[in-house]
Order: C-alpha cells, then structure tokens, then sequence
C-alpha cells in the first residue's frame, strides 16, 4: 500500500473531488480526517472508506480560528499530518452576477460586489494559508516530511473562468511554488493539480450548453471524473512523487495545453 501508515487531511472532503481522493487514500492505507464545512457531508463520506479510524470534522476554511480548531483535533487523534490536500473551494459566490451574465450577458466583473469577490478569495484563497500553517506546523513537530497538494484548476492558467475565480486559482499556483521553495528544506513538497471540467456537484450548477461546449473542445472527448483528479492526488501524496514539488498538473484531457 502506497500510504500505509500516513496521516492524510483533505479539505471539503465530503463530496465531489475531496470525497473521491479520501477513498483512494484510504485504499492505500492512510487515515484520514475529512474537514468540511457540511459536518453531515463528510461524516457520510468517512463511514464509506476503507479501514479504520478516520474521522471527519467540521471547518469552514475561510476561518483562522475554525481551521486552528480542526487541526488541534486531527493532533489530538493522530498526532501526525502527513499530506495536506487544500482540495476545498467554491466557483461562484452570491452577487457575483453569474446569473445576470447567464441570463442577459454582460461584463461579469462590472456585477460583482465588493462582497462577492472578498467571500471567493477567501474561501479559495486565505483558506490555503490557514490550513497549510497549522499543517506545517504538526509535520515540522514531527520531522516527518510532508506533501502539500493545492486544488487550482485550467482557469488559473489561461484565465478561463469568472475573473474572481481565474484570480484565486492563478494565486494558489504562486503560493505553491513559494511553499515548495520555502519548506522544500524541511522535507515538505508542494504542488498543484489544475483540473479541466470534472463532473462533481459544483459543476453540476454549470448550464448544460457550456458542459458540453466544453467537452467538444476536449481532444478525449470526455469531462473528467472526481476519480482521475484522486488518482493524481495519490501520485503526489506518494514516495513515488518523492522528487517532485513546485510544480503543476493539469488533467484536463487536452482542453488546455501549455
């Protein structure tokens, strides 16, 4: 087993890509803690995992404090962190004027409110510096190394995507290679998994005409599954990424190629 023995923490673990990754590592032999802002989301999803003792527990990413109290839980069941998955995220936020762009068109930027644009960054983006802090701090402790996997996506790459959702996932790729640079001396590896459309329950919101617009685009001519972006996930949770960090990739079956 790829895992056996490691401690894994997935963020938004209770459905969609999160959901699917805590199956493959628990195939693989880890535990698991499940954070989730749906308690009832990611206590489902930790009964259905192989082996035992995972847990699940509450947390909105977007706060300090909440994320501080998840991570004093997983130290006290497990007293270990050995992989990071900053997998949770939303794509649009109330008042972003998705559906006025959907319904009458327009400039999506010149619709958001100030509210909008702050709840997304820091949803998608302060949520990686509370969580990957507390998570550091255990492995430094431990002196045990440590893998860090940030969720992006293509839209932080080419820009392809409402601008305050392009904006968070093109940050999660700077803060990526700053904490590889940075922590890469405490054995702690970081990288990025940019996905193309992958059918989960937040794509599921996306208009039927734009799914498959894009998936006419896709050279393989399918979307992705929440099972390819997990099979990613553990290559770079893996000893067999052991010499990888700082980098980023994109299972988008051929949308975008750079």
């Amino acid at each position: 087993m790829r895992l056996e023995g490691k401690t894994a923490v997935i963020t938004g673990a209770g459905s969609g890509i999160g959901k699917a990754t805590a199956e493959r590592f628990s195939e693989e032999g880890a535990r698991v803690a499940l954070l989730d802002i749906n308690l009832e989301g990611a206590q489902k999803a930790a009964a259905g995992l192989s082996g035992e003792g995972h847990i699940a527990l509450a947390c909105d990413v977007s706060s300090s404090q909440s994320v501080s109290e998840a991570f004093a839980a997983v130290d006290e069941a497990f007293g270990r962190v050995d992989i990071l998955m900053n997998n949770a995220g939303v794509d649009r936020t109330p008042g972003d004027g998705f559906d006025e762009l959907m319904s009458k068109g327009g400039i999506q930027l010149l619709m958001m409110s100030d509210e909008s644009i702050q709840r997304m960054l820091a949803i998608n983006v302060e949520s990686l510096f509370w969580c990957t802090r507390e998570a550091v701090r255990i492995m430094q402790r431990e002196e045990s190394g440590g893998s860090i996997i940030n969720l992006s996506s293509i839209a932080g790459l080419v820009g392809q995507g409402p601008p305050h959702y392009s904006a968070s996932k093109g940050a999660v790729l700077g803060f990526t290679k700053s904490c590889a640079r940075f922590l890469g001396g405490l054995g702690i590896r970081s990288n990025a998994i940019c996905p193309g459309v992958i059918e989960t329950p937040m794509t599921a919101a996306v208009p039927d005409f734009a799914i498959d617009a894009m998936k006419k685009q896709t050279p393989l001519g399918r979307n992705g599954q929440a099972i390819d972006i997990a099979n990613l996930a553990l290559y770079l949770a893996s000893d067999e990424s052991g010499f990888v960090t700082g980098e980023y990739l994109s299972p988008n079956g051929g949308l975008v190629i750079t």
